[in-house]
């Protein structure tokens, strides 16, 4: 479901001595984290590592544990054990609102769009937060991140009145308002046309130059044509992960997700 699906990030330090230049920098880690429900278990023992600068897609079939996973990493829900490291840091006790200021944006964090206000307000009250009263720096990026999801035209537009794909993408553009580190997007492509699936591909490869990216979803296509790597999660696990290439090929995740 689109309004569960969440997400944080950040990055472990440097590694010592040379394993520094071995090694990716991890944005975000996690290890042996679960969550049980009374009996049931909904994530088990997942180890999850992701390099910054990456687009990484978290795929599986409805109910594979992804909602929940997703929620524990942006601290919506707590997890039941294992550890969250973000930034260097163990986060598994920090609340939503500190992971978000320390550089994380989601598209569950809008939940939705304000839809009685403009569309210019609604980006207005994402980017307002990490600047000072500069009202002319608040409207450069306000209008920054509309032109780069091609609203700009839009932005006077009561939210509300837009079709529900611009309001899709209004919710990426309160996003990269952030400025995060890490941009979380939850089946952003539900409710665009053709051309608009094909204007977000080109948006997300354009924003993944400067920020890392995890991308829910279920377009296949779009996953395909997106992710750097892959990690397909089943029954609270995770059962694959690898490039586009190495998942397509997976016979684990032929019979579990794609239908082989």
């Amino acid at each position: 479901d689109p309004a569960d699906n969440l997400c944080a990030a950040g990055h472990y330090g440097a590694y010592p001595g040379e394993m520094a230049q071995m090694v990716a920098v991890s944005l975000l880690s996690t290890k042996s984290v679960s969550r049980h429900f009374g009996g049931l278990i909904a994530v088990q023992d997942v180890d999850f590592d992701l390099p910054k600068g990456e687009i990484r897609a978290l795929i599986g079939p409805n109910g594979a544990g992804k909602t929940t996973f997703v929620s524990m990493l942006c601290g919506r829900i707590p997890v039941s054990s294992g550890r969250i490291t973000f930034q260097g840091k163990d986060v598994t006790q920090l609340p939503a609102h500190k992971r978000i200021q320390q550089g994380m944006a989601y598209t569950f964090q809008i939940t939705s769009i304000f839809a009685e206000l403009s569309v210019y307000e609604n980006v207005a009250l994402a980017v307002q937060p990490r600047l000072s009263n500069a009202i002319n720096t608040l409207a450069q990026e306000v209008e920054t991140a509309l032109r780069r999801v091609g609203l700009q035209e839009h932005s006077h537009r009561t939210a509300g009145d837009m079709a529900y794909g611009h309001q899709r993408l209004l919710e990426i553009a309160m996003g990269l308002g952030q400025s995060p580190q890490l941009l979380i997007l939850d089946e952003p492509t539900q409710g665009l046309s053709d051309a608009e699936v094909d204007d977000f591909i080109t948006l997300i490869k354009e924003v993944a130059q400067t920020t890392t990216v995890l991308l829910i979803e279920h377009n296949i296509n779009v996953v395909m044509a997106l992710a750097d790597r892959i990690t397909v999660m089943n029954f609270g696990q995770i059962i694959a992960e690898g490039s586009p290439d190495e998942i397509r090929q997976n016979d684990a995740v032929q019979t579990a997700y794609l239908g082989g």
